[in-house]
């Protein structure tokens, strides 16, 4: 089971690498936002064994701590917005849309993982 997460995170870096560098418009923007979400929901399954809800929540409260900081300009703040890593990782615009893009994401995450979970939570 566990190797099937790998596999679908390892498949979802690849594409959120190539959003990153080639995606324009909607799709780098919300786009890639719904993706990250679902890339770390399946992270966090595949290190973790908690249930599949305190998996999402989990995720879902770090998007909203990365958007709440981006709203502050945490990155700027600690001088880390000039690296590309950095502004890929926490992103540097505050988007109040990208709420409902980790909505998006986080819903698909769980309800797609379902029929491969063993657990009924």
């Amino acid at each position: 089971m566990r190797l099937f997460y790998l596999l679908v995170v390892g498949l979802l870096s690849v594409v959120l690498a190539a959003i990153a560098v080639f995606g324009e418009g909607i799709l780098r923007t919300h786009g890639a936002d719904v993706l990250v979400v679902i890339w770390l929901y399946l992270l966090l399954r595949m290190i973790t064994m908690f249930p599949r809800g305190l998996v999402l929540v989990a995720t879902l409260t770090i998007a909203l701590f990365v958007e709440v900081g981006q709203m502050f300009d945490v990155a700027g703040q600690l001088g880390l917005a000039e690296g590309r890593g950095a502004r890929l990782a926490f992103g540097t615009t505050f988007d109040p849309l990208d709420f409902i893009a980790y909505a998006l994401g986080g819903a698909v995450a769980y309800f797609a993982d379902g029929p491969f979970s063993k657990e009924t939570s």
